[in-house]
């Protein structure tokens, strides 16, 4: 099954996880609900199996990628 992705704002920015996290993945500030500018939505997955797909792109590792 797909994990959905959620969004959420916060210090001017969107940000996007698989969960919301304790503090701000970019200010570092600590995340409760009356510091958020919005609550997070919860968005359909955007990763999908490239085999099963007609047009993917595929993302990997830049460094390190001896498993393909």
């Amino acid at each position: 099954m797909e994990r959905s992705v959620i969004r959420l704002s916060h210090c001017q920015k969107e940000i996007f996880c698989f969960s919301v996290p304790e503090d701000c993945p970019s200010c570092g500030e600590e995340l409760r609900g009356n510091r958020l500018q919005e609550a997070p939505v919860s968005l359909p997955s955007p990763f999908t199996n490239g085999h099963k797909s007609s047009c993917c792109l595929l993302v990997a590792p830049a460094h390190d990628n001896q498993a393909r």
